[in-house]
C-alpha cells in the first residue's frame, strides 16, 4: 500500500463525487478509479458503494477511513516535529568530548552560545570513548584526536595544532627543542589528559624523562602559576588562543615537534539537529578565525554537508 493510495482514498471518501476529488488531486476521473480499485483489490474489500453518480463509504472503507486520517496525522505530527528540531532555537544538545583540553575548548564556546542561544541547553559528556558515544546515539557529536575507521561514522578534520613552551619571560629565540623544553620545572596536566599523554609518549621516544613540579587539571592554574615564575608549561595552542595569555610568551617547540589533528565526528545518515548545526557553525567560525592549521577541502565539504 503506498501513500498516495491513502491520499486519494482520503480526498474521495471526503468528495464523495470520483469527478470533484479527481479535480482536487489533479489527475483524471479514471485514474482515480483505478487507483480505488487497486486499493480495494489489496484490501479486499470494497471501500465505497457506487450508485449511479453517487459514491457512499461501506463500513469497511469507514474503517479504512479513521486508519488512514490516524496516519495523515502522525505523518504531519512527525513532519511537525523535525521542523521543529531543525529551525526552532529550542531543545538541547549533546557534545562528547576527550578530558582534558578540548573540554576546556568545548566549554568556552558554551559562553557564546548560550549568548546566542539561551534556550538552547548544552550537554558535554566527558568520556575517553567519543566514537561509542556517537554511534550510540548519546552524543549529537563528538570532538576526538585519535580515531578508528568506522564505516558508520563521519570523520572530519577540523584543524591541525602545535604545542607551545609557554613562560613569564619574553626569549629570544623562537622554537626550543623538546629536549631542551624538559629540563625546565614543569607545570603539566596530569597524565590521564590527552595533552598529557601525547608529551608522555614523547618523552619515552626520545627516551628523556617527563618530571613535572607541579601537576594541576585546571588551566588557569597552570596559567597563573607561570605568570607567578614558578614554572614553565606545554600547552596546546588550542588553550594557548582561547584564554587570556597576552601577558605570557610562548615558543615553538620542534625536534621534535609536536603536532596533533582534532576532529569531528558524527554518525553517518543521522539527522543534525538545529542546535547541532548552530554549535558546529560557532566551532568552525573560530578555528576559521584563529588561522588554525585546517584542510579546506574538509571545512568545504562539512559545509555542504551539515552547515
Amino acid at each position: 500500500m503506498e501513500l498516495r493510495h491513502l491520499e486519494y482514498f482520503l480526498t474521495l471518501s471526503k468528495e464523495l463525487h470520483f469527478t470533484k476529488a479527481a479535480e482536487k488531486l489533479g489527475i483524471t476521473q479514471p485514474t482515480l478509479s483505478h487507483q480505488i480499485k487497486m486499493l480495494e483489490k489489496e484490501i479486499g474489500y470494497a471501500l465505497f458503494n457506487r450508485v449511479g453518480k453517487k459514491v457512499e463509504l461501506t463500513r469497511v472503507g469507514e474503517i479504512v477511513q479513521q486508519e488512514a486520517l490516524n496516519i495523515q496525522d502522525s505523518l504531519q505530527s512527525m513532519s511537525s516535529q523535525i521542523t521543529a528540531l531543525s529551525k526552532i532555537e529550542i531543545g538541547e544538545i549533546k557534545i562528547a568530548v576527550l578530558p582534558g583540553e578540548i573540554t576546556d575548548l568545548v566549554s568556552t564556546l558554551c559562553i557564546q552560545f548560550n549568548q546566542l542561544y539561551p534556550n538552547i541547553k548544552v550537554i558535554i559528556e566527558t568520556t575517553d570513548q567519543v566514537e561509542k558515544a556517537v554511534l550510540q546515539q548519546n552524543a549529537d557529536f563528538g570532538i576526538d584526536f585519535q580515531l578508528t575507521s568506522n564505516d558508520l561514522l563521519q570523520v572530519t578534520k577540523l584543524y591541525d595544532e602545535e604545542f607551545y613552551l609557554i613562560s613569564n619571560k619574553e626569549n629570544e629565540q623562537p622554537n626550543i627543542s623538546f629536549s631542551t623544553a624538559l629540563e625546565s620545572p614543569l607545570i603539566l596536566f596530569p597524565s590521564v589528559h590527552q595533552c598529557r599523554k601525547l608529551l608522555n609518549k614523547t618523552s619515552t621516544e626520545i627516551g628523556k624523562p617527563l618530571e613535572p613540579i607541579v601537576e594541576t587539571s585546571s588551566i588557569q592554574s597552570i596559567l597563573n602559576l607561570v605568570r607567578s615564575g614558578v614554572g614553565c608549561s606545554i600547552v596546546s595552542r588550542t588553550l594557548y588562543e582561547f584564554y587570556g595569555t597576552q601577558d605570557l610568551f610562548f615558543q615553538h617547540i620542534d625536534k621534535p615537534s609536536i603536532n596533533r589533528a582534532v576532529y569531528l565526528v558524527m554518525k553517518k545518515n543521522c539527522f543534525i539537529n538545529y542546535a547541532a548545526r548552530e554549535y558546529i557553525k560557532l566551532l568552525v567560525r573560530e578555528v576559521e578565525k584563529l588561522n588554525f592549521k585546517t584542510e579546506k577541502e574538509a571545512i568545504d565539504s562539512l559545509h555542504s554537508a551539515v552547515l
